[in-house]
């Protein structure tokens, strides 16, 4: 079972082959020799573990844009619980997208004005709270609606 140390990360024991672990370390001294920068293995792991589940979502069509548009509207429908307004930072938590993907489905569903957003007191939000709802031009919108 993973253990939690660090809020957002967890531990995860793995076995690798040690044909593996050696690639590995060819490749971070190469990195290091002729590019000059210096990553420990841990770093390299998750590096490439993100690109390649990136590499998964893109080619199983995950990631094209209706199929994100209907998992944020799914979401949205998820967590209103009859109310119009979802808080986004419950939204981006339910999702679990990288930031820029998040913030860039955000902006066109805006664009095209399939969501409102919404401004609102932030005093009642944590820090975690406020930096995950979406801050733009100076304004940070706490708050969305479907405009359907």
């Amino acid at each position: 079972m993973p253990s939690k140390e660090h809020d957002g990360s967890s531990v995860v024991s793995l076995r690798l082959p040690d044909a593996l672990l050696e690639h590995l370390d060819r490749y971070l001294d190469w990195m290091e020799s002729y590019r000059g920068e210096k990553s420990s293995r841990n770093h390299a792991i998750r590096q490439a573990l993100t690109q390649w589940l990136e590499a998964q979502e893109a080619q199983g069509g995950m990631t094209h844009p209706d199929a994100l548009r209907r998992r944020f509207h799914a979401a949205y429908t998820n967590l209103r619980s009859g109310q119009n307004e979802v808080e986004i930072y419950r939204l981006r938590r339910l999702l679990d997208w990288p930031v820029d993907r998040f913030d860039a489905l955000l902006e066109q569903l805006r664009a095209e004005s399939h969501v409102a957003l919404r401004i609102g007191d932030a005093s009642g939000l944590s820090e975690a709270e406020r930096q995950h709802s979406y801050a733009v031009n100076g304004q940070l919108y706490l708050r969305l609606c479907w405009q359907d």
